[in-house]
């Protein structure tokens, strides 16, 4: 997703805890400059846009071995942490919806040793603390349906994900990345397992687009981890990341192999009569890479002066197998919304317009949604069919 979605207009105010300090300084002109890494756009400036070196262009491509025949090898491949990210920013503004993500987890499947994962959606918005930065703005979390045993959750075949991509859009929102729960990592100083980065790439590739000006493809899919923190006595921390082209690359080109091993990312064995290039690191050659090579930090904080564009997190969520969705959830719902409120406000929920979407109809549910991402009153005969269902 390289496109960079409208902000909404002014929905009511957040009550987001004030903004975590990020590890950056104070650049020129009072923008921030992070130390670790550069926004993309001013990194290109300063090579004169030239993205024909970067690694999302290279290919890595193996040699065949023929009897008799010459032999082109492929080229050593150094590895070089990114010095560029995509996404500098990652801003929850809806706090409450991600409370709920996390409460679910903690206390429904932490205790039976169970994993969650989301797909969040939002907008992306220039990030004023850097030269040409970019963030992404969290506005809700769709739960797919899901497998949830084993380290990651992971994410089943889902008949209704083109529906709820195509509410999030009547929403003036896209996919901006996913969030996924897991147990605290082998060590400490670990940011990402393996098996982590490798599902990473995969959804960085699956989310590339050319519609960056140079044609340069890439990635906006933002991964959160999270795991419980033994500095904050346990409780989950939020832990935004990204993964470098070059992992999007060599994951694209097959090179990179799934493995048990813990601690390293594995170059794959070649085939036979096959030439894979020699990976290096710090000059010499080597199968296991640590995965601290690829990832890229993401910052994350609460946007200060946005507000959140859903006024109400309470439907039940999608897809929860110890909480399944119920036609009697309408009725509970609409009886705790003040009926003063404006009409589009009563039905600024993300999980209940997908219900309705759903349940109802899609037609429904996509007038509901550009009433609530406009402010403007929803249609009578829309409040009448939907009064007429919960009677």
């Amino acid at each position: 997703s390289g496109s960079s979605g409208a902000a909404p207009s002014a929905p009511p105010v957040s009550s987001a805890p004030a903004p975590k300090e990020t590890k950056a300084v104070a650049g020129e002109e009072g923008k921030k400059a992070d130390p670790k890494f550069e926004t993309f756009d001013a990194f290109l400036r300063n090579r004169r846009y030239d993205t024909a070196a970067l690694p999302g262009a290279q290919r890595y491509v193996s040699a065949q071995l023929k009897q008799g025949g010459m032999i082109k090898l492929p080229p050593s491949v150094s590895l070089k942490q990114q010095p560029y990210r995509h996404v500098d920013t990652l801003s929850v503004i809806n706090v409450p919806e991600m409370e709920n993500f996390i409460g679910y987890w903690q206390t429904q499947l932490l205790p039976n040793a169970m994993q969650r994962l989301g797909w969040m959606y939002g907008y992306y918005l220039e990030d004023k603390n850097y030269d040409e930065g970019c963030r992404a703005v969290v506005e809700g979390i769709y739960e797919p349906p899901q497998e949830m045993i084993g380290e990651i959750a992971t994410n089943l075949d889902d008949s209704h994900i083109a529906q709820v991509d195509r509410i999030a859009e009547a929403l003036g929102l896209e996919r901006i990345g996913w969030i996924f729960t897991t147990l605290p990592l082998e060590s400490d100083d670990q940011l990402l397992s393996p098996m982590e980065v490798l599902r990473i790439a995969r959804f960085q590739n699956e989310h590339s687009t050319d519609l960056h000006f140079t044609k340069y493809r890439l990635s906006k899919f933002v991964s959160c981890a999270v795991r419980p923190d033994a500095s904050l006595g346990g409780l989950p921390s939020l832990n935004p990341y990204m993964v470098s082209d070059q992992a999007c690359a060599m994951v694209r080109d097959n090179i990179l192999s799934e493995s048990t091993d813990r601690k390293h990312c594995l170059v794959r064995d070649a085939q036979t009569n096959e030439l894979i290039s020699d990976f290096l690191v710090e000059g010499k050659p080597t199968k296991k890479l640590l995965p601290d090579f690829f990832i890229v930090r993401v910052n994350d904080t609460a946007p200060k002066r946005h507000q959140r564009m859903f006024t109400h997190a309470d439907f039940p969520r999608e897809n929860r197998p110890t909480q399944p969705q119920r036609r009697d959830d309408l009725k509970k719902y609409f009886r705790k919304v003040s009926s003063s409120e404006p009409s589009w406000s009563r039905y600024a929920d993300f999980h209940l317009i997908l219900y309705i979407a759903h349940e109802i109809d899609v037609d429904t549910a996509l007038a509901i949604a550009e009433c609530v991402r406009d402010r403007k009153e929803i249609p009578a005969g829309t409040e009448m069919l939907i009064k007429e269902i919960i009677r």
